[in-house]
């Protein structure tokens, strides 16, 4: 779906493109085709770098199991405004073929398609990102809204969810004043989603600090911090708004990602050829370098990434993104290698957790955050294969053993790979997995709004609650997550943010998921290996039809 809508928010030159709002529409076929007359309507932000199809798997889940309770609920996967950058001719013309490498011709190889070749854009082609920052996504995230649901009387069935970066911006959207007028109350982020809020994998917060309780300290630190704002927002207007530098482009990246999902999902069984087909320049290299070497010396000389390995399609993107693989938060639960592994000794060797006192104080590194677990076929000339999630060996009491047992199971391979790549490819759908340029503004605006600088546009973040400072001086809440509307927190029990819980910023009826890592939540398949629902979009569903 596309609405028409030239952001007040963007006033430099910018391409007519960037002048509408899209987003994906999941609904039942069976129910009311106005999205006013459905029981609920969900509205959900991706993450950083990520675009609508990143929510792909779990739209039509939600759908399909609030249909099974006689209830109609409508998923909207929001694609943010700076994906009007990007340049899908490449892409379509692959789909359209059934050939992947249609598409790295184009966007790698400098082939035109109808006269077209692809422009590598440069920070200073895309300034104008520089003003896509907090106030001008909150704004698009309520004008879809008012077109879904017109009457503000019918928002109390409008929820709001978030995965990722889209998780922390769901608290600034309930706190947001679009008018700046607390007496009135429509145009208010809390009756917007007046249903309530859905963050995964990332948590609802609106003022961290609670400067909120200590009016002049919160003034005072505002324009302070207002004025280091100013200058950063200058900066992201002058060639730093994207991450599109000379070392390390992200379109490169997000490229080569998608067009190992296209490869994935077009020939699975094939043979990987794309270290033929993408450059090893330095607009990928380091990035493949830090997320994918074997040890620390691959930092120095780059030889055990996915492309020094003979691997089928589908296995090449496992390499890419399975948690047995991949280091940070760029995991899923996708399966296994099909052929002899041995583990990784960077950035934390295997087996840590067996450590006396020091693995067991650690814990949280190996099992948390995916180190200490990460493996790579032995053999370069072995071609290696994939077998997916639900072709694990059972858990067994003694649990993954990085050292001496299987270096996975069953409880913590939970997305099918098939689907996976069928979400990630960008042929066939009008909108990516990946998004080529998040505006690093949509960060930094998140950050002085949640810490010391309110002041300008992200005065309009108002309805605050919370906070270290109202706790200490009022008693208040410790955490700041809206108090306004219902919340349903939902993180993956393998990821790092539950270890948020330490600090007491969680809401106390936080779902951790076991077996989870980062992308499973939105992710996972729609049949578990454990014989149960999948868990994220049975807990969605539920609370968007239940009072």
């Amino acid at each position: 779906m596309r609405l028409h809508y030239p952001s007040p928010y963007s006033t430099m030159a910018h391409p007519e493109a960037c002048d509408w709002i899209s987003y994906v529409r999941y609904r039942s076929k069976k129910g009311p085709e106005k999205s006013s007359d459905a029981d609920a309507v969900l509205t959900v932000q991706p993450g950083t770098f990520s675009g609508a199809a990143n929510l792909n798997p779990q739209g039509p889940q939600v759908v399909r199991k609030a249909a099974a309770t006689g209830k109609f609920v409508e998923y909207i996967s929001l694609d943010r405004r700076a994906n009007c950058a990007e340049d899908r001719t490449g892409w379509d013309a692959a789909q359209q073929a059934g050939d992947y490498h249609v598409a790295a011709d184009y966007y790698f190889g400098g082939k035109a398609i109808d006269g077209k070749s692809y422009h590598y854009q440069t920070p200073q082609d895309l300034n104008y990102l520089g003003e896509y920052g907090l106030a001008l996504t909150m704004d698009d995230w309520r004008v879809v809204i008012e077109n879904l649901l017109p009457d503000p009387g019918a928002r109390t069935k409008s929820f709001c969810g978030g995965h990722s970066l889209g998780a922390f911006l769901t608290g600034p959207m309930m706190a947001w004043d679009f008018d700046r007028n607390a007496a009135t109350t429509d145009d208010a982020g809390f009756n917007l989603c007046g249903g309530g809020i859905i963050p995964e994998d990332g948590f609802a917060m609106t003022d961290p600090a609670g400067f909120s309780g200590a009016p002049p300290l919160d003034m005072f630190f505002s324009a302070v911090g207002g004025a280091v704002k100013n200058g950063v927002d200058w900066l992201m207007k002058n060639g730093l708004g994207a991450a599109q530098w000379p070392v390390l482009a992200a379109s490169e990246i997000m490229n080569a990602y998608q067009l190992a999902g296209m490869a994935a999902d077009q020939n699975p069984d094939g043979e990987s050829d794309l270290k033929s087909l993408v450059p090893a320049d330095l607009r990928t290299e380091p990035w493949m370098r830090a997320f994918y070497g074997k040890d620390y010396l691959d930092l120095f000389t780059g030889q055990n990434l996915p492309r020094d390995f003979r691997l089928t399609n589908t296995s090449a993107l496992g390499m890419l993104f399975d948690q047995n693989s991949a280091e940070y938060v760029l995991q899923a639960g996708l399966g296994y290698y099909d052929c002899a592994t041995v583990g990784k000794t960077y950035p934390i060797p295997n087996g840590l957790a067996s450590v006396p006192i020091l693995g067991p104080t650690l814990f949280i590194i190996p099992l948390r955050v995916g180190y200490g677990q990460n493996y790579t076929p032995v053999d370069h000339n072995q071609l290696c294969g994939w077998k997916n999630y639900d072709q694990m060996p059972a858990s067994t009491i003694d649990g993954i053993d990085p050292v001496r047992g299987n270096p996975t199971d069953r409880d913590h391979e939970v997305t099918d790979i098939r689907q996976f790549a069928r979400a990630m490819n960008p042929g066939g759908q009008p909108t990516d997995f990946f998004e080529e340029y998040t505006p690093l503004r949509i960060v930094t605006d998140t950050i002085f709004a949640l810490g010391l600088g309110r002041d300008g546009e992200l005065k309009q973040l108002q309805n605050r609650s919370g906070g270290i400072l109202n706790f200490l001086l009022h008693g208040d809440r410790w955490q700041s997550t809206p108090s306004a509307g219902r919340n349903l927190t939902l993180l993956s029990g393998d990821s790092p943010l539950q270890n948020a819980g330490y600090g007491g910023i969680l809401p106390a009826n936080a779902k951790i998921i076991p077996g989870y890592r980062h992308y499973d939540v939105v992710t996972a398949a729609e049949r578990q290996n454990n014989g149960m629902p999948e868990m994220a979009s049975t807990l969605i569903a539920n609370f968007l039809t239940q009072p």
